[in-house]
């Protein structure tokens, strides 16, 4: 955030635009662009893009606002009051300057890099570009920004379940909160539909086989985990068959264990064969001398 004190008052041009409530209620939340003022001047910057803005700011008894910087040569330079992306009071504006970035041609990684901010935060502001601008004018007054952050991680159509549910809410008066119990339903139908997803991946039927909740929630889960390392669904489940298939094998073949062959008994009546086709130790002993 850049002080309105080292803004030079641009010449404005124009009729100014009328003063909407949220703009003294939220500020402004659209950057303004600035350059360095030259030496010698009372101000540290000027505008280059924004009159209207800074005019309205200061109209409604703001002290400072978003701002991007740029040097003199008219080159992107870093954003005065979000290199510490993350850490300001202004996820919206921290949006918004990404956005900015984004239009200039960058990714994620490469404005990462460029303000030294991790990619997981970066990535976070991105979805909130996702949004429709007016939810992003309510943050901080109707809406915490967390709860915001988790409308713009839910897939479609509960994304916009949940901003609808948002809508209705804040209309029921001036006073009226969205807060993260009211997204619940949006939360739980996604949850429960992901679930399904899995169950059906890994049950290879296109009906969800698990009823359980708990299963359920398993699964869930292990889907968002597989997701995250990268592990394909389709060979997740065949891995899991494959285990299951051996481990029922192992559980049969312990179920019934081999049984030896017992000797078959001889017949009654006749002697068992010596062990050796030896005539007895008696005509050995004659034979040899011995008596």
């Amino acid at each position: 955030m850049v002080p309105l004190a080292e803004i030079e008052p641009p010449e404005l041009r124009g009729a100014r635009n009328p003063i909407g409530p949220s703009v003294g209620e939220f500020g402004i939340l659209t950057p303004l662009e600035l350059y360095p003022a030259p030496q010698g001047t009372p101000y540290r910057y000027r505008v280059s893009a924004g009159s209207r803005r800074f005019h309205t700011a200061r109209d409604v008894g703001l002290t400072e606002v978003p701002a991007f910087v740029s040097s003199s040569d008219g080159s992107a330079a870093d954003i005065t009051g979000i290199e510490n992306l993350g850490r300001s009071n202004n996820p919206v504006a921290e949006a918004l300057a990404l956005r900015k970035k984004l239009n200039q041609g960058y990714n994620l990684k490469g404005v990462a890099d460029l303000w030294g901010a991790s990619l997981g935060t970066l990535k976070k502001r991105a979805k909130l570009l996702e949004l429709p601008e007016w939810v992003l004018h309510l943050v901080g007054e109707r809406v915490a920004v967390g709860v915001v952050e988790q409308i713009a991680a839910l897939n479609e159509p509960y994304r916009t379940q949940a901003v609808e549910a948002l809508q209705a809410k804040v209309a029921g008066g001036p006073g009226a909160k969205f807060t993260a119990d009211d997204l619940k339903g949006a939360r739980v139908a996604h949850a429960e539909d992901l679930g399904d997803v899995l169950s059906a991946a890994l049950l290879d039927t296109p009906a969800p086989l698990i009823e359980v909740d708990a299963a359920t929630d398993l699964a869930s889960r292990v889907m968002a985990m597989a997701r995250n390392e990268g592990v394909d669904l389709g060979a997740l489940a065949q891995a899991l068959l494959d285990l299951a298939s051996d481990g029922t094998a192992e559980e049969e073949s312990a179920a019934s264990p081999a049984v030896e062959a017992e000797p078959e008994p001889a017949p009654l009546g006749v002697p068992a064969p010596p062990a050796v086709n030896r005539p007895p130790s008696r005509v050995r002993a004659t034979r040899s001398g011995v008596t």
